[in-house]
């Protein structure tokens, strides 16, 4: 999951190393718009849902994991 996640922020970034610890806007230099894209690839890619509350706790690469994690294994 980590590689996909990593394949959609390196989209948005010129980061070259995206670590679970990046801040995705001090690290990875991401907007607000460039977020809102990501998210958007997410529930593509990964078919879920996230709201914006939940967008807004997103600050690291690591966050992101987490919360994708939780939603894969609850539609398991």
């Amino acid at each position: 999951m980590l590689e996909q996640v990593r394949n959609i922020l390196s989209e948005y970034t010129e980061v070259s190393v995206i670590m679970p610890e990046s801040v995705l806007t001090t690290d990875l230099d991401l907007s607000s718009f460039d977020l809102a894209a990501i998210v958007t690839e997410f529930e593509e890619v990964f078919d879920i849902e996230i709201s914006d509350r939940d967008m807004e706790r997103f600050v690291c690469v690591g966050d992101i994991l987490e919360y994708l994690q939780k939603c894969i294994s609850i539609n398991e």
